[in-house]
């Protein structure tokens, strides 16, 4: 499947999740703590993006692997992983138009959409270093990402656990594993 066959959907998603987030917080709590409505709302706005992103790339490291046994040569690679790179972006986008109007929430936001851009960094630089195979170049953020999607992990959880909102039970992965897809393979 192609990275971006699945972007019609989500775009419509989106606008319904922002929408929910806009209306959720309209007449709320101006303060810092969120509301059990205000969280649920954030989380049903930034889990199809979350989700989405997760999906997207898990189907880098089939690309990456291809190249990495010499079945793709390095436009090829490039050539699906811009693909990639250009979907990812897409996300990107998503997830940093998210506004909570709860300050809490907005500020984490933030923190988390940055890693979005961190990525696509990544990944933009990674399209450019695989014709000529010279990845000495990429961007390394991964520790930085990591730790800012612990934080975000974190604070959502001690929102739900203040509120009583269950969180998705895959929310505990996010932070984990590979953040960054790598032609040297592994984490």
């Amino acid at each position: 499947m192609r990275p971006s066959s699945f972007r019609g959907s989500h775009g419509a998603l989106v606008v319904a999740a922002v929408a929910m987030v806009s209306a959720a917080s309209c007449g709320t709590r101006s303060d810092t703590t969120a509301t059990a409505t205000q969280l649920r709302s954030y989380i049903a706005a930034v889990e199809p993006i979350r989700l989405g992103v997760n999906h997207l790339l898990d189907g880098a490291d089939p690309v990456l692997e291809e190249y990495r046994s010499h079945r793709l040569h390095g436009q090829q690679t490039a050539v699906a992983m811009g693909d990639l790179e250009r979907a990812f972006a897409a996300y990107a986008l998503d997830v940093n138009a998210l506004q909570p109007a709860n300050p809490t929430l907005s500020r984490i936001n933030a923190a988390y959409a940055h890693t979005y851009i961190l990525e696509d960094s990544y990944l933009s630089a990674l399209v450019a270093a695989l014709p000529d195979g010279q990845f000495g170049s990429l961007p390394t953020t991964q520790a930085d990402q990591r730790a800012t999607i612990i934080e975000w992990r974190i604070q959502l959880e001690l929102m739900g656990r203040n509120t009583r909102v269950a969180l998705p039970a895959d929310l505990q992965q996010a932070g984990r594993g590979e953040i960054a897809p790598t032609v040297m393979g592994g984490t």
